[in-house]
């Protein structure tokens, strides 16, 4: 892609963000400038080298390098039905370059089946719920590090697009599902309005905890080598 193409980008992936926004509404709220901030992002991405940022006629991809994996989570059609070829299309691209870690909220039907297509599989899941009691009384600095008997994880930013009222609790270990409330309550004393778990595919008996528990699936994270070769056509 090149800079002309920005404009563009910036009104599918602000499109995309109105779809999904109502099956999480505080998880996935926008931020009141999210179309300036993503659009200086974007943009940036662009003019980097180190990041693939293509396109084919009615859809773009964003691939991040990392150590392990291309990220790719800025990815939008125009309308669905150019998921099943140009979308399988951007991700084979994509593969190319490397093994791909691919973000797919759960409400993306097509998405997630175009991910499957090119032969990625789902490797961690997110599960939300909104918290209560949620403090704004909070000190100058707020410690990210939460621990309690049974659970630890951390407070982080929401991206800069979304603005859910606070930072995201990610619990990343649970050792004693009685302890999920209790974290949850002292990230909500620390100011965070959601709580997300990461949930491996293979362990069911977490994810049925999740769900009696009232959260909701939100995102799943498909990973691997894309089958096949299909270069796309560059804007």
């Amino acid at each position: 892609m090149t800079s002309a193409d920005l404009a563009w980008v910036v009104e599918l992936a602000s499109a995309r963000r109105a779809v999904i926004e109502s099956f999480a509404p505080r998880f996935w709220k926008p931020a009141e400038d999210s179309d300036r901030t993503h659009a200086a992002f974007l943009g940036s991405l662009i003019a980097e080298p180190d990041v693939l940022s293509i396109r084919t006629e009615h859809g773009f991809l964003f691939g991040m390098p990392r150590p392990d994996a291309l990220v790719v989570d800025d990815m939008a059609m125009e309308r669905d039905i150019f998921w099943p070829v140009e979308g399988e299309e951007l991700l084979r691209a994509a593969g190319q370059v490397g093994r791909l870690r691919f973000v797919c909220p759960v409400p993306e039907l097509l998405r997630a089946s175009a991910a499957t297509a090119v032969g990625l599989l789902v490797a961690e899941s997110w599960w939300h719920r909104d918290l209560t009691q949620v403090s704004s009384d909070l000190p100058d600095v707020v410690e990210l590090g939460v621990r309690v008997d049974g659970a630890v994880g951390r407070l982080v930013p929401a991206p800069p697009v979304y603005a859910p009222g606070g930072p995201v609790l990610l619990v990343t270990s649970l050792t004693d599902p009685n302890a999920l409330s209790v974290i949850e309550d002292e990230a909500a004393r620390r100011g965070a309005p959601v709580s997300v778990v990461s949930q491996e595919p293979g362990d069911g008996q977490l994810a049925d905890l999740l769900k009696a528990a009232g959260f909701k699936r939100t995102t799943d994270y498909y990973e691997g080598s894309t089958s096949g070769q299909s270069p796309a056509r560059t804007g």
